[in-house]
Order: structure tokens, then C-alpha cells, then sequence
């Protein structure tokens, strides 16, 4: 079985290994072997320039002409954005290389999976490709990849992470090629988490929350009880428009709800394909009445029984959700990153910022920082010439070079953030790039912002690498700058309240939060049989729980609960828990040995 190879492979590497998420931005749920997906430019690529100079083979670099404009297409599961790279980072992009990056993005497609399975088909994915671990296997038997073996090694942005891309290439083919290149990846070690914030937990406007008496949150119906007078105050934003505690969004689902599943980890637990991982190292079917798929489940149920839940929910895609963050027209906050659409400097001073609100019954399953990699990875597909190999060669070192890194998580120098005696600072357009309309001058690429944004939206190094021109990390976030500048009264304020520094230091002291070492490991792909089931059940899943949000009153919850689980038990639903039951103690046996 297919299965027990990766499984082998992976477990011989996966002892030197940890875990696998909270470096980066990104955060799109669960990924391979996890447990758990913004972006930004100086003007000469560290380590490129060789790239021109020498030739081919083992002796150095490939060639690379840029003499012809390139247009390359990029097949990315990643990306929110369908279309040619727009904006300021496509100049970067077009001025350093003469490339066009045509980005192909199954997830708003229409329907990814036919996309999918017509360009493997054909025997071309794409030039550069980004996915998951377990579909990059089955690509790279398909021969839909290209052996990176033999040139990569002249590579040296790419060659800091060679332990990394090593181990994880052992589970790829016959072990013994260089096919991906591990996304998010950093060199702080193994077992670290760094970050100044957790990945997913409540948070609510510093403001409000006091407005509503600062009450000890010791459960999620304290959590609803607090929201609930903060919008009986603000039913609307400053402007007018209507406010909700809560806003979700459907653009996100696979084969579960996306908003329901990232708040299973406030209780220990994350979501796996069909199963619950707990950071007890358990294996629970998501369907488990006690499992906190169920739990969270139903607080979006309670929520919605209050008034609490925005009505454009069910119709509604991240964008529009977006939109209303930057507009204060949503009060509760459950990703790290969504910081940057309202928080800034001025307004933690004026007290009015999000913060992280300690809701005392919880367990957070939070994985330590990719050093290996977060469950994507990206490769060259093997029908690109020779010379536009040398062209995507020098495209992937300089996007993992200093330049390329610190373009992704900073942006561009004079724009969003200066430099002086070595140190870098960011610009107030910097600090509001996500949160407000930053415009780009016309020479740097012109329009917005954002809307210019690296729509790749995957980094092979991740934001808490250290940057070795500063000694810093690249994410402008972690400077010590933006540091000293976010120490507000709002920050003030809260550490005097929870007494300590900040939500990693509270929920270590308090015992609320497992810190879980992450394996970026191959998992077994599902055969035919299963595939189809867990498509079949996916939707039932899907389906059932948005109608569940919206039940009319707790017996409806619960029939329309148990009847779900019987139309499951229908469609082959056991099946597909035992195959992922299996599927995932590999990486929970690499777990326990990397603890």
C-alpha cells in the first residue's frame, strides 16, 4: 500500500523534524500533516545576479535570458486571485525578470477539483505549481514534476533550508529526487514558536469590551453574553452601517465549515480531513457529539439565536468580509492577522484596537512554527523548457532571498517602510497598508495597495525567519520599531488588566494553551472509493452545518445534527474516519517522538 511507503519515509525523517504552522500569515485551515495559509521592494535580487553569468550543470547557475517576456503560468491552490499579477509586486516582478506570473487558482475556479484532474490529464499543470503535500506526491508519480536535483544545489537562497527540503524530498518518489520546495519554512529551529501572537483565539476591541464592564469570560456563553452588549450598544459602525458581533463566509469551505473548524482549536482540537487531532494525540471522528466540531457548532447556533450572526453570512465571500473589518462593522475577531485590517499605532492609543480577551475554559491547540515546511509546497512542472527552467530557477532563489522575503512580508522601502543607520521602520502607510487605501505612485506600479499585493499567496521562507541584514525578523510586525510603536494604551492597559506581557505569556502561564510540535510529513492519498465518499460526505458536512448556524430553535439543531450523521453513516461516512484514522497516526507517532 502506497500509504506505508510515505509512512516509513516520513517517519525516519520526521525525528528530526517538528511542527508545522504558526510562522506564517496565511492560515487556511487544516493542511498535510499539520494540524492547521499578506505579502510585499527594493530593486536588485540577492544571489541573482550570478544567475546571469554562468552557465548550466553542476559547475553553477542555469543561464537565464531575460530578452523575452515570459508569461509564466502558475498553478496555485493557495491563491485568492485568478489572473496576471497586477499592481506593484508585478512590476517588481516584470522590471527584475521580464516575467508575468499568470496565476491559475482552483479555489476560484468554480470548480477546482475538474480543474484539477483536466490539467493533470493533459500532462501539464503549470510551470510553477504550488499544492498540497499528499496531491505534489501523486503529481510527482504522474511525472508532472521536475527534478530539481543536481541544479538546486546551485541555489544558495534556496540551499539555507537544504535540511529541510532534504527531509522532506525522502518522502517524494523514490526518495532520492528534489521535487518541492517546503512553503514556510524558516531556520529558528524545530520546536520554537516566536510569534507575538496565537494563530486563532477571541478578540474584540479593547473599547468595547470595557463599554461592556470587561467581564471575566470564564466560557464560550460568557464570550456570546459580552458580544451581546457590545452590539445592543453599536448596532451600527460610525458610518451608519449595520454591525454584527460575528460575520463567516462560505469561499473557504472544503469538506467541512472553514469558520467552525479553525475555533475547534480554542478547545484542543483540530480539524483533520473527517477526524478531530487532539493535542492529546488523539483520533476522534469529526462527527463526535464531544468534540468541539459540534461545540463550535453550536456556539455559531447560539449565536445566531441572539442576533449576533451578520445575515449576509451564507452569501457572502471573504472579500465583502474584508471590507466590513476595515469598517468596524464586526466585533469578534478569531485569526491573528486580521489585526491588520483595523489595528494601528494611532488607534491603540485612542484605546479602540483589537486584542486577544482570555475566555478561561480553553485549551488552545497551537503548533509551533514551520521550520519544515506548512503542508504546501511548490515545484517546476517537468514540461518547461530548458531555458524557462533557468528562468523559474532564479524567480524561486530570489524568492527566497532576503530581498524577495523581505519584499513579501514588509513591502517595498520608502513606501511602507525607511531605513536609517540600519534599522528598519515602518511608514504609516506601512502600519495601515491592510486596514486603509494605501496608493502606490505611479513608478512604483501605481493603484492600491493591496490590490497589488503578491497574489501567490504562499512564501517558501516564513515571516519569523531572521532577516541577516537586519538580525531581525522579516515580518515588519516583530521589529523592534513596530514593537516599540504598538506599546499603546490599549497594550498598556490590557497587560496591567491580565498581567502579562502579552496572549502567548498569559495562556503559557494559565495552562490554556498545548503547544503541538508540527510534522510536515506526505500523507496517503485517498483511493477512488474514498475519494468519492469523502466528496459525497464533504458536502452533506458542508451543507448540514450552514443550516444548522441558521436553525430555528435547539430541537431543530440537534434533528438536523442527527440527521446529518445518519445521511453520513449512508454514504460510506466510517470508512472514511478509519481511512483517516490510519492515515494520521504516522504523524502522531512523529509527534510523540519529536516531544
Amino acid at each position: 500500500m502506497r500509504f506505508k511507503k510515505f509512512a516509513s519515509l516520513a517517519i525516519a525523517s520526521a525525528m528530526t523534524m517538528s511542527m508545522l504552522a504558526g510562522c506564517g500569515d496565511t492560515g487556511t485551515g487544516s493542511t498535510e500533516g499539520s494540524g492547521g495559509g499578506a505579502t510585499e521592494a527594493k530593486t536588485e535580487a540577492s544571489g541573482s545576479e550570478s544567475a546571469t553569468e554562468s552557465s548550466g550543470g553542476s559547475g553553477g547557475q542555469l543561464e537565464a535570458n531575460h530578452d523575452e517576456e515570459y508569461t509564466v503560468e502558475f498553478y496555485n491552490v493557495a491563491a485568492n486571485f485568478q489572473g496576471v499579477q497586477p499592481g506593484w509586486y508585478g512590476k517588481i516582478v516584470k522590471d527584475k525578470f521580464n516575467l508575468n506570473l499568470n496565476i491559475i487558482a482552483p479555489q476560484v475556479s468554480g470548480d477546482g477539483a475538474a480543474l484539477y484532474q483536466t490539467r493533470c490529464a493533459a500532462g501539464n499543470l503549470g510551470d510553477l505549481i504550488i499544492l498540497d503535500n499528499a496531491d505534489m506526491s501523486e503529481c510527482v508519480d504522474a511525472g508532472l514534476i521536475k527534478d530539481l536535483k543536481g541544479t538546486i544545489e546551485n541555489y544558495p537562497n534556496l540551499m539555507k533550508f537544504q535540511s529541510q527540503i532534504e527531509a522532506f524530498n525522502k518522502q517524494m518518489g523514490d526518495g532520492n529526487g528534489i521535487y518541492a520546495i517546503p512553503l514556510e519554512m524558516n531556520n529558528n529551529g524545530p520546536t520554537d514558536y516566536k510569534q507575538l501572537h496565537v494563530y486563532t483565539y477571541p478578540r474584540m476591541g479593547w473599547d468595547m469590551y470595557n463599554e461592556a464592564g470587561a467581564p471575566e469570560l470564564k466560557n464560550l456563553d460568557d464570550l456570546l453574553n459580552c458580544l451581546k452588549k457590545i452590539q445592543d450598544a453599536h448596532p451600527t459602525n460610525d458610518k451608519g452601517d449595520s454591525a454584527y458581533a460575528i460575520s463567516l463566509w462560505k469561499d473557504w469551505d472544503s469538506d467541512y465549515m472553514e469558520c467552525v473548524a479553525q475555533l475547534t482549536k480554542w478547545y484542543g482540537q483540530e480539524v483533520n480531513g473527517s477526524v478531530l487531532i487532539g493535542t492529546d494525540n488523539t483520533i476522534t471522528p469529526l462527527t463526535d457529539k464531544n468534540g468541539a466540531y459540534y461545540k463550535m457548532l453550536k456556539f455559531f447556533f447560539k449565536a445566531n439565536q441572539m442576533g449576533l450572526v451578520d445575515p449576509d453570512s451564507a452569501t457572502q465571500d471573504w472579500n465583502a468580509v474584508v471590507s466590513k473589518m476595515q469598517d468596524k462593522r464586526i466585533y469578534l475577531y478569531w485569526y491573528s492577522w486580521q489585526y491588520g485590517f483595523w489595528n494601528s499605532p494611532a488607534r491603540g492609543e485612542e484605546g479602540v484596537n483589537y486584542v486577544e480577551i482570555p475566555v478561561a475554559d480553553t485549551n488552545l491547540y497551537q503548533p509551533s512554527d514551520t521550520y519544515y515546511g506548512d503542508g504546501r509546497v511548490i515545484a517546476v512542472g517537468s514540461q518547461v523548457t530548458d531555458e524557462q527552467f533557468a528562468r523559474l530557477m532564479e524567480f524561486l532563489d530570489w524568492y527566497a532571498s532576503p530581498e524577495g522575503v523581505q519584499i513579501q512580508h514588509a513591502g517595498t522601502e520608502g513606501l511602507t517602510y525607511t531605513i536609517e543607520n540600519g534599522k528598519y521602520t515602518p511608514t504609516e502607510d506601512g502600519l495601515n497598508r491592510f486596514s486603509a487605501e494605501v496608493k502606490v505612485p505611479d513608478e512604483l506600479g501605481g493603484g492600491n495597495w493591496n490590490d497589488g499585493n503578491n497574489m501567490i499567496n504562499q512564501w517558501i521562507v516564513a515571516s519569523c525567519d531572521i532577516n541577516p541584514d537586519t538580525g531581525e525578523p522579516y515580518s515588519d510586525q516583530m521589529w523592534s520599531t513596530t514593537r516599540k510603536m504598538n506599546e499603546t494604551k490599549t497594550t498598556k492597559e490590557w497587560t496591567e488588566k491580565f498581567g502579562a506581557a502579552d496572549d502567548v505569556e498569559y495562556l503559557l502561564n494559565n495552562n490554556m494553551m498545548t503547544v503541538v510540535p508540527s510534522i510536515n510529513m506526505s500523507l496517503a492519498i485517498d483511493p477512488t472509493d474514498i475519494s468519492l465518499a469523502r466528496n459525497q460526505c464533504g458536502t452533506t458536512i458542508k451543507e448540514a452545518s450552514w443550516r444548522m448556524v441558521f436553525a430555528t430553535d435547539e430541537a431543530d439543531f440537534d434533528a438536523q445534527w442527527d440527521a446529518m450523521v445518519a445521511e453520513l453513516d449512508g454514504l460510506g461516512y466510517a470508512d472514511v474516519v478509519a481511512f483517516d484514522t490510519e492515515k494520521y497516526q504516522p504523524m502522531l507517532d512523529a509527534r510523540k517522538a519529536a516531544q
